[in-house]
């Protein structure tokens, strides 16, 4: 019996002794997998670059886009190999960017009524409306109203966007007044009717109106919506982030909201927290090219550039446009290579090209220092009617690296006799008198620009970073006391 126990207790103790020792060569395989794996892949991945590379040198793009796509297998984030795939596949539409602030339309769906005669003139009305016929929109939905439909809150709501539409400011504010009117929990009018005020410049009347909304019903995320853009447009971005956080409080979804929320971060210059909502907004919408557009700016910003790489060539595997990349070649030129900035503008030129395009194509070729073909890209843009007035100074420095002394000067003398309009005018002036060593010219220029547009934050800012560069600490402090009197 004693053998029999002591035999026990040593077969335990071999089985034990056993399972420690695989154990701990388990711990140690997966220890050495964690650094052989990740090696073997590294240097599969070169290989098959330096193929691809080979292929994409002699021209053979099917053989070099088989090879990327298998390093793309391996490794789905490697960057040269997505290179090369936006660089084999050139851009193939126009995709003009969203523009975030434009006025929105919100109405809800109809809901039919016991009387036959409004129901078919409201129906036959919203197919107007769809079909932007709105005179004859309008004649149905005041037959709508005139057969029994006096009461119908939602009628005169979509009538006030009706004559929105028509530019009939007067009648759309009756109609959304009467809207709300009927019921003053139905606030939507009263957003719709807040975009008419400032639409016509009466920007008080806007946000007591949207302040109204919320008495009424304070889950309108719609009106947060249009409080937050109200307090963006007057510069005040803190009160605009509380608005726009409010809305995807109340909604969740709201996919708008967190764009907004990502541009006033970046405004801001809070680059990485808005690149932070940026990643929280994909996870609820991986395919948003726009939004990974967003992302790139803002590393561009930070000069984190394969950062920005990596998320504008997202947004062009996902949208191949020439929009896109044309920011790709912004973020190539402000990193410093040239070439590849050069053939990404190159490639994004097409009938819808701004002046910055040329204007851009101009400097690489400045820079590569072919001046001709700079000159003939910088004239291009200037014959164009979005240039700016920084576009004569470019050619100017173009000029002077030839030695050709009148030219240069006829290009300066543009400048000094550009009639300034816009805020950006003042601001590029201002950045050619500061290059030129002329900083109180300079200051004096953005002062003009503040006396004519005092709620432009980038005037001040312009003038803030003059005095930064030069260490003026006295113009710093000025500066900031006046951001903060006029913006705060």
């Amino acid at each position: 019996m004693k053998f029999v126990n002591f035999f026990e207790s040593q077969l335990k103790y071999c089985i034990i002794k056993s399972m420690k020792n695989c154990f701990k060569l388990i711990v140690m395989c997966t220890f050495l997998l964690a650094f052989v794996v990740p090696a073997f892949a590294n240097e599969l991945t070169d290989d098959l670059l330096d193929i691809a590379k080979n292929y994409y040198t002699e021209g053979n793009k099917a053989k070099t886009l088989d090879y990327v796509n298998q390093i793309l297998e391996i490794d789905k984030d490697n960057l040269d190999a997505i290179e090369l795939k936006v660089m084999l596949n050139p851009p193939k539409l126009s995709k003009p960017f969203p523009d975030l602030y434009k006025p929105l339309v919100f109405d809800v769906p109809y809901v039919k009524t016991s009387v036959q005669s409004v129901d078919n003139a409201y129906e036959q009305g919203i197919s107007a409306y769809k079909n932007k016929d709105y005179v004859r929109a309008e004649s149905l939905f005041q037959q709508a109203i005139n057969n029994g439909g006096q009461d119908n809150f939602r009628l005169y709501n979509t009538l006030g966007l009706v004559c929105w539409a028509q530019r009939k400011f007067e009648d759309a504010k009756n109609a959304f007044l009467k809207s709300n009117d009927i019921n003053n929990l139905f606030t939507l009018p009263l957003d719709n009717l807040s975009q008419i005020y400032k639409q016509t410049g009466s920007l008080k009347e806007s946000k007591q109106t949207l302040e109204e909304a919320l008495r009424l019903n304070p889950k309108d995320f719609c009106a947060y919506l249009l409080l937050g853009d109200y307090y963006r447009y007057i510069n005040d971005n803190e009160n605009s982030l509380k608005n726009y956080r409010q809305v995807v409080s109340l909604n969740p979804k709201y996919n708008t909201a967190y764009l907004k929320i990502a541009n006033v971060r970046t405004e801001s210059l809070d680059f990485a927290g808005s690149n932070a909502t940026l990643n929280y907004y994909l996870k609820l919408n991986p395919s948003d090219d726009y939004a990974h557009l967003l992302m790139a700016k803002n590393y561009q910003y930070m000069n984190e550039f394969n950062e920005a790489k990596k998320a504008i060539y997202k947004a062009i595997l996902s949208t191949n446009s020439y929009e896109y990349r044309a920011e790709l070649g912004k973020v190539l030129y402000y990193s410093g290579d040239m070439q590849n900035a050069l053939d990404m503008f190159l490639q994004s030129v097409n009938k819808n090209s701004s002046a910055e395009v040329y204007n851009y194509i101009g400097m690489c070729y400045y820079n590569l220092h072919q001046f001709n073909k700079a000159i003939t890209y910088l004239n291009k843009a200037l014959s164009m009617p979005d240039y700016r007035i920084i576009y004569h100074y470019n050619l100017a420095k173009v000029y002077e690296a030839l030695k050709d002394d009148i030219s240069y000067e006829r290009c300066m003398n543009s400048i000094r006799d550009y009639a300034l309009e816009s805020f950006q005018d003042y601001i590029d002036k201002a950045s050619v008198l500061f290059d030129s060593d002329s900083k109180n010219a300079a200051i004096n220029v953005l002062n003009e620009g503040i006396v004519r547009y005092p709620l432009i934050k980038e005037l001040y800012l312009e003038k803030l970073k003059i005095y930064d560069l030069t260490d003026d600490t006295q113009g710093v402090e000025a500066v900031k006391n006046d951001i903060e009197r006029v913006f705060k």
